[in-house]
């Protein structure tokens, strides 16, 4: 089954982008895209998350973090506050509704924020940071990129100018760091996902791999480099097929699509080839049960792919959103 609403998140002004806020797409029962307009206005909302009636945004440029209540196909702005480091870049609920955890690009902190019984956002509660850097010229220092929770206690962030992912314990209330695990120097972790298994997979943005964690003490156990990933690439979003078998990965810059064939265990992922994103700088992709919906920010399209019982996605249609940075499925 595929989503039947999309909201996506972009660029706005401040940030030189074209959007206006967050738009909704619907799709069509042949796979096809719909715009359904601007479901609300709000500047550079660059990355959203749901739970329950709240869609959160970040508000990159501001810095700032905002929640939104959704009403049938629109959204009612229901509050902001500020985030605690510049660029906040992703955005995650954790628990039931207890936090709202921000992970802020510019300097590296990790924005933890209480919630409302209604979710309303309250004002920073928490902040946690990195040290250190990488060696590439955009790891000047601590850049928090990507935040995932993968048990009740446990939870994980990616810093992608110190090449670390965080552990932390979670006790409802409060993250407590507990471990680090580091990745090779340069690789520059973008972005996480939580296999079925139990397995995390890190991608990095600056050395174009996939890299796996044990699901249980979070040690590396596999890597694999993204086909068709040239030098000066810039790794962005992956994505899990419905079937399991197959992985996708955005690179920016050659804006192409690495493709993987996945082992059930999810420890090993393999080389399957690579093909174009049909449009310029793949920011996002999502998995959207027989689709692949790919977010292009420079050539203002989400591109929808049919996917193959190969795993090599085909070209099915395209439609004109501006500056489209995320897809969140509903």
């Amino acid at each position: 089954m595929s989503a039947s609403r999309i909201w996506v998140g972009g660029y706005t002004e401040d940030l030189s982008g074209m959007g206006e806020g967050i738009t909704l797409v619907k799709a069509a029962d042949d796979g096809t895209l719909e715009d359904y307009g601007l479901a609300v206005a709000a500047d550079s909302p660059s990355f959203l998350t749901r739970s329950g009636d709240m869609i959160y945004a970040v508000g990159e440029g501001g810095p700032s973090v905002s929640a939104f209540r959704i009403q049938g196909d629109e959204l009612r702005f229901n509050g902001t506050q500020d985030a605690a480091g510049p660029q906040p870049c992703a955005v995650a609920v954790l628990g039931a509704r207890r936090l709202l955890v921000a992970a802020c690009y510019g300097n590296g902190t990790i924005d933890v924020h209480p919630l409302s019984p209604e979710g309303a956002i309250q004002k920073t509660g928490q902040s946690l940071r990195g040290e250190g850097k990488g060696s590439r010229i955009n790891q000047d220092g601590p850049h928090a990129h990507a935040i995932l929770q993968v048990s009740p206690t446990v939870v994980l962030t990616a810093d992608l100018g110190t090449d670390d992912i965080y552990i932390h314990s979670f006790d409802g209330e409060l993250l407590t760091r507990t471990g680090t695990v580091k990745l090779p120097n340069g690789a520059g972790p973008r972005d996480l996902l939580l296999h079925p298994s139990g397995v995390v997979w890190v991608l990095t943005e600056l050395s174009h791999e996939i890299y796996v964690l044990d699901g249980s003490d979070f040690s590396i156990v596999g890597s694999v480099a993204l086909p068709g990933a040239e030098e000066h690439d810039n790794s962005a979003a992956m994505a899990l097929s419905a079937d399991g078998r197959f992985a996708y990965a955005g690179l920016r810059g050659s804006d192409t699509i690495a493709v993987l064939s996945v082992s059930a265990d999810g420890r090993t992922l393999t080389a399957a080839g690579s093909i174009g994103c049909g449009g310029g700088w793949p920011r996002h992709l999502v998995v959207d049960g027989p689709w692949l919906r790919v977010a292009n920010q420079l050539t203002n399209s989400i591109v929808t792919f049919s996917i193959g019982a190969d795993g090599i996605p085909i070209k099915h249609s395209q439609l004109f959103v501006p500056s489209p940075t995320y897809l969140l499925l509903d």
